[in-house]
């Protein structure tokens, strides 16, 4: 059955939420030609609170209350598995960024690449890519016939120039992510397998591979628990774990067969990491 998990701690509907399949690897840290906001203000939020808020409506960033290593996921649309390097700070460290484009209107991209100079420039942040052979999760269908679970269904709806929104419950045209303290949610209407992937793979410890084969736009519902620590059963084809107790949420592993229709795969490959070799802590406006 499924249920809300308890609070909700990040919400990202916004920053593009339907990407072609490939985008991630092609994010270079630099542009030839960076584009900046027209009014940015960076402070240290020492609140104490643990919910975070990351949103990017028309020309405008708000983040609040967030870890800079998640804002820099954010502005490469790269999962932590594939951010390397940097002090312990990016981690604990909480910061509020408000920012504004010129006009007050710019695209997804365009805010991205913002972003990245922000970073640059108010947190000296330096980077390369290279690529690393490591561990990673490959994602595929679990069963020969190609069916899928019965939360991951072909899309209708026509999602071309629309913004994310939720509506009677529902989410059209993005994808929604929660998480409480046990407990993580992707729900999604018009979704891009490539964003369900690249949302996938914040919960997961190794860099995630789709190898589903899937591609149109899904509606999809997926609860599992919160915990990076789980690790598929040994020797079980297709990692599936021990199924849950009906009153149980399940693993990641579970979840994605018994929900999507989906497996994970533990394997070695070669990744592309997003490698960083310098970054401080602001000076507060």
């Amino acid at each position: 059955m499924w249920r809300d998990p308890i609070p909700v701690v990040l919400l990202a509907p916004c920053l593009s939420l339907v990407i072609a399949a490939g985008a991630v690897g092609a994010q270079a840290p630099a542009s030839a030609s960076p584009t900046t906001f027209e009014v940015a203000s960076v402070k240290p939020n020492k609140s104490g609170e643990t919910r975070i808020r990351f949103e990017t409506p028309p020309g405008r960033l708000t983040a609040l209350n967030v870890p800079l290593r998640f804002v820099i996921r954010q502005a490469y649309r790269l999962p932590e598995s594939r951010i390397a390097g940097g002090p312990s700070w990016l981690d604990t460290d909480r910061f509020d960024i408000l920012a504004t484009a010129a006009g007050g209107a710019a695209t997804s991209e365009s805010i991205r690449q913002m972003l990245r100079t922000l970073l640059t420039d108010r947190f000296g942040l330096a980077l390369h890519l290279e690529t690393r052979e490591m561990p990673t999760y490959v994602l595929a269908l679990a069963r020969s016939d190609g069916k899928l679970g019965p939360n991951l269904r072909r899309s209708s709806a026509d999602c071309s120039g629309q913004t994310p929104r939720v509506a009677n419950g529902r989410v059209q045209c993005g994808l929604m992510v929660s998480q409480g303290p046990a407990s993580a949610s992707l729900r999604g209407g018009g979704t891009a397998p490539a964003e369900l992937v690249r949302m996938l793979g914040d919960f997961l410890d190794r860099p995630l591979v789709d190898r589903t084969g899937l591609a149109g736009a899904f509606d999809l519902e997926l609860q599992f628990t919160a915990d990076r620590g789980a690790v598929p059963a040994a020797g079980v084809p297709g990692g599936l774990t021990t199924a849950a107790a009906p009153d149980e949420i399940p693993s990641v592993f579970t979840a994605l067969r018994e929900q999507l229709g989906l497996k994970l795969d533990a394997q070695r490959g070669s990744v592309e990491v997003l490698v960083i070799d310098r970054v401080s802590r602001p000076t507060e406006d």
